[in-house]
């Protein structure tokens, strides 16, 4: 089944996850890099978790920890099967999407292959069915931008402002960025005239 690809503002959104081992900090490391608050109970985390992590509680998971506060994202990356289970659903009846890392049958959501650059954001998808092939097309992504597309984008951001101001006419606006995208382009190691 392929996932419906939606961004969602994470910057300073509590986020919840479950469990610190390998998985669990490879979820914490991306939620954070978008700015979420996480919030990371596990009885054993990595310390690059931990201190990723707003607040990290010791221990076993509770039901009262998915009311501690009105979590954006749930993450439940534990080695119990039965645990991730209840935690999954646990979130469904309280209608907070979650991911379940390895079980895609309990997500309501599944963690992409990503690609960041700045404010550039790619997100490639299996459908959970293999993350090497969505890691291999993010990877070939990757080789075809501008290492600079992220400070592109900024300097997109910045024109498009100015056009709004010097070109009333929609059609305008469009030509003169345009033009200032491709210009930009060419000074990048890669241009294409697409």
């Amino acid at each position: 089944m392929a996932y419906f690809p939606m961004m969602i503002e994470l910057n300073d959104r509590p986020v919840l996850v479950v469990g610190g081992g390998e998985e669990g900090t490879k979820k914490v490391q991306i939620l954070q890099s978008f700015g979420a608050r996480i919030t990371l109970i596990a009885e054993d985390a990595s310390e690059e978790a931990k201190r990723l992590s707003e607040r990290f509680i010791e221990g076993s998971f509770l039901e009262a920890d998915i009311d501690r506060e009105n979590f954006t994202l749930v993450v439940a990356s534990t080695d119990d099967r039965n645990l991730n289970s209840r935690i999954s659903s646990l979130a469904k009846v309280r209608r907070i999407p979650v991911n379940v890392v390895d079980d895609v049958e309990l997500c309501t959501f599944i963690f992409p292959a990503v690609l960041k650059e700045r404010d550039v954001v790619c997100a490639v998808s299996s459908g959970g069915k293999s993350p090497y092939v969505a890691q291999y097309v993010r990877d070939r992504l990757r080789e075809s931008l501008p290492e600079d597309i992220g400070e592109i984008n900024d300097k997109m951001g910045e024109l498009r402002i100015r056009a709004k101001e010097d070109y009333p006419e929609a059609k305008d606006r469009r030509r003169f960025l345009k033009d200032k995208f491709n210009e930009l382009m060419k000074n990048g190691e890669r241009y294409s005239e697409k």
